[in-house]
């Protein structure tokens, strides 16, 4: 009775630790600093139709990555630090993992496209800092792209900010030199409470069993 109790009762500790959580995502220094590693990135994102070889965009752009679990934002209870070249490898693994089960890729990203859309609302973004040189050998596209560039952002920013204002840094500079200038460094901070994660989770297992009992 007594180790029963025991048990009980570090399963509700685990659990209210659980509920009290966010996951923190720290992205630093996120840095693509040439206008062909730009190209690149596109091309692979619009044009490339191996699934695989979508993961090698990850060689174009250089970050950070911290993962903590924070039990009431504050204390860390688990982190995990990546870079670029890990999360590539880690995708990679995966992928060919998946394929020797020989399971349905199109069904998974199907899957991870609706989970992403139910968790995406409950995501915060805690505090950004962009900086960004542009510059192209017309100095009349150079003003307007940048200008455009700085506009969106300053729509787009206040829907996503969490936070006040002045933690989200953003700076996009025209460079006048005659020829294709670009660097662009990103970091941000982002937060969302597991309880969101077991509540989508939970709602996706129980909507399986509703169509599998229709």
């Amino acid at each position: 009775m007594i180790v029963f109790l025991c048990v009980l009762m570090i399963l509700i500790a685990i659990l209210i630790i659980l509920l009290m959580s966010n996951i923190s995502i720290t992205i630093k220094d996120m840095t693509i600093n040439d206008l062909d590693n730009v190209q690149n990135i596109f091309e692979i994102i619009i044009k490339e139709k191996d699934e695989r070889k979508k993961i090698e965009v990850l060689d174009y752009i250089s970050f950070k990555l911290k993962i903590q679990i924070k039990f009431l934002n504050k204390i860390p209870i688990f982190v995990l630090k990546l870079n670029n070249q890990k999360v590539k490898n880690f995708l990679l693994k995966q992928y060919d993992k998946e394929i020797r089960k020989h399971k349905d890729i199109e069904q998974d990203k199907k899957k991870a496209k609706q989970f992403s859309k139910q968790l995406l609302p409950k995501i915060n973004l805690e505090k950004t800092n962009l900086d960004m040189l542009l510059g192209t050998d017309n100095a009349a596209f150079t003003a307007i792209a940048s200008s455009i560039i700085n506009i969106s952002i300053g729509i787009f920013l206040p829907y996503v900010a969490n936070n006040e204002l002045e933690n989200y840094h953003y700076k996009v500079e025209p460079v006048y030199l005659d020829k294709n200038v670009f660097f662009l460094q990103f970091s941000c901070i982002i937060t969302i409470k597991l309880v969101h994660i077991i509540n989508v989770i939970c709602k996706k297992e129980e909507n399986k069993k509703w169509v599998n009992i229709q």
